[in-house]
């Protein structure tokens, strides 16, 4: 029992050296002009019609290297402290366990099967920081790719010196005092363990380290194809997909990545082959079971959304830039994008602590809503597998039906800007003493909106506010008594704007007549994140509800880490946008000077 658990772990370490692997990948020195189409880089190896990808074959700017690595050394370092601060907790938590049930007659010591894993985390210490990670064969140079060959999935990396992670790996084995087998194939060696239907192999062949699961029963032919010694007829770069996909959406090549919706559908819908069918065999799926209508419309519902991309837009030592785009079918496409309103600054910069906005044309939502209850109802799905669906389109014509006044289809969506919070203090369970903040409510009818609040008050009626977009103050009592603070409301032709806070009503005016972006963003969030990971990191010293803080070595590393990110990070932004393509969600992390 206690070797089984020793190989477990010992699996579960070398996955993790796998992941330090490719969390090493910040830095690389050479590459062709366009890593995405380059036939002898690490994408060789994926197939072209693979199903899913994540990959990293482009290069890091050396400048950009020479901020971030000192920041990951720094990172490694505090997880292996974090690790061993959690394995402390449980050691001394299992051993208070035991002092309790002794009378009970169990033997097993908990406390003693974890102390028996020390030797493997030890040795996973060591690797942890940049010099271990070269140490082991990973250096500036190594790529990294999470592929599907098929189903079954692959991660490969590229290492510097194959037997220097050869070397990392028995001594991962010898202190686990537990060995992998090992089995050849076509003059490479490989590592594996396995039960009777699935194998987890571990290989390195040609500086590349392989990690992946496969069927048991795999054929010698299939697994060549997957660990690389037989390569693809058509590789991922040859292919010219990931450049065509970058130059449509602006990614660079240092990371792009994909999932293939259709294609997927179709390794469950269509006869299965190679792998795969040995997969499917394993998972006990029959496509067969499935009538030929239901093939017909689960090919056609994953036509809605065809695929899922993501990759940076950008990096260097200002920024860092990511997208993710879900491609939608051009007539949703089309009719998503009719869903936004107009919310003045909304996906501008705001500054301060933080800001949060969205807008929603309620309107257009009900309009697109219809149009989909009318496809449904003028083709409706015959599969047994979507009749809920199907059922659901009476549903949904009645609560269209529903009244709603209409007030409520002129409101557009909101801003909300949180420029500086005071005197919290969460140790003590204290809330802020200030909050300064403003708030705006983007509607067609302000002034309507305005008269129904000033119906449930008459001191808010009294103040007789004008669309003309200056500040008044509300000397409202209650309003006094609860913040405390200034409070000032003031209006435009297409909103209404409230500020709380010393001098926070100077900034209402050009709030409510700020530009309405084009195209207007769906949702939009900025914050600093210098304040945001040193909230965070209060947050965690405190530990739930109801239960003890972390041990103080756990906090201490958590620190260590938050504290990296307060040095990194200047502001974080985060921003849906509805476009032709679908939806896009893109998200900037401003690098601190």
């Amino acid at each position: 029992m206690i070797r089984i658990k020793h190989r477990f772990v010992l699996l579960s370490a070398m996955t993790l050296l796998a992941c330090l692997a490719a969390c090493s990948d910040s830095s690389k020195t050479s590459a062709p002009a366009s890593a995405l189409i380059d036939e002898d880089g690490i994408l060789k190896y994926v197939p072209a019609d693979t199903p899913y990808l994540m990959a990293t074959p482009g290069d890091l700017p050396d400048d950009v290297v020479d901020i971030l690595e000192p920041q990951l050394d720094v990172v490694l370092h505090a997880y292996h402290k974090l690790m061993l601060g959690i394995i402390d907790a449980q050691m001394a938590e299992a051993a208070a366990d035991e002092s309790e049930t002794e009378d009970e007659g169990e033997t097993e010591s908990d406390a003693g099967n974890i102390e028996e894993y020390m030797p493997i985390i030890d040795e996973l210490g060591s690797l942890m920081s940049v010099e271990g990670l070269r140490a082991s064969g990973i250096n500036r140079d190594s790529d990294v790719a999470f592929y599907g060959m098929g189903l079954l999935p692959v991660l490969r990396l590229s290492l510097a010196d194959g037997a220097l992670f050869e070397a990392a790996l028995s001594r991962l084995e010898e202190k686990a005092d537990s060995e992998m087998s090992v089995a050849e194939i076509d003059g490479h060696s490989y590592r594996y363990a396995e039960d009777e239907e699935a194998r987890f192999i571990v290989a390195i062949i040609d500086n590349n380290l392989i990690m992946t699961a496969t069927p048991a029963t795999l054929a010698d032919a299939q697994l060549k194809k997957v660990l690389g010694i037989t390569l693809p007829e058509q590789n991922i770069a040859a292919s010219g997909t990931l450049q065509k996909m970058a130059d449509k959406h602006g990614f660079i090549d240092y990371m792009i990545g994909f999932l293939d919706v259709e294609r997927l559908v179709a390794t469950f819908v269509d006869e299965p082959s190679g792998i795969d069918s040995e997969w499917l065999s394993l998972m006990e799926y029959d496509a067969t079971t499935l009538s030929d209508v239901c093939k017909s419309e689960i090919r056609s519902m994953s036509g809605v959304m065809p695929r899922a991309l993501m990759g940076y837009t950008a990096l260097n030592t200002e920024e860092m830039a990511t997208k993710a785009v879900l491609e939608l079918r051009g007539d949703i496409a089309a009719g998503v994008a009719s869903l936004t309103g107009a919310v003045p600054g909304l996906g501008s910069e705001q500054g301060g602590l933080l800001s949060l906005g969205m807008t929603l044309d309620l309107l257009a939502a009900r309009e697109f809503y219809a149009a989909r209850l009318d496809a449904l109802e003028a083709q409706p799905y015959q599969c047994e597998l979507f009749a809920e669906m199907q059922g659901s389109v009476a549903q949904g014509r009645e609560l269209l039906n529903q009244p709603v006044p209409p007030i409520v289809y002129g409101l557009q969506g909101f801003l909300a800007v949180i420029e500086n919070v005071e005197g919290m203090d969460l140790q003590n369970n204290q809330p802020p003493t200030s909050i300064d903040m403003r708030l705006m409510l983007a509607t067609d009818n302000a002034e309507g909106l305005l008269a129904m609040g000033s119906m449930f008050s008459p001191e808010l009626a009294a103040l007789e506010i004008k669309p003309d977009g200056e500040p008044v103050k509300l000397e409202i009592a209650q309003v006094v008594a609860t913040t405390g603070q200034d409070v000032y409301l003031a209006m435009s032709e297409t909103g209404l704007a409230i500020s709380v806070g010393e001098g926070m009503e100077q900034k209402l005016s050009s709030m409510l007549q700020a530009t309405v972006a084009d195209p207007e963003p769906f949702m939009s969030f900025e914050m600093d994140a210098e304040r945001y990971y040193n909230f965070v990191g209060a947050t965690m010293a405190l530990g739930p509800d109801g239960e003890d803080p972390a041990p103080p070595e756990v906090q201490e590393a958590l620190q260590e880490i938050l504290g990296v990110m307060e040095e990194t990070f200047d502001r974080v932004y985060f921003d849906v946008n509805y476009t032709e393509h679908g939806i896009e969600m893109s998200s900037k992390v401003t690098l601190a000077e």
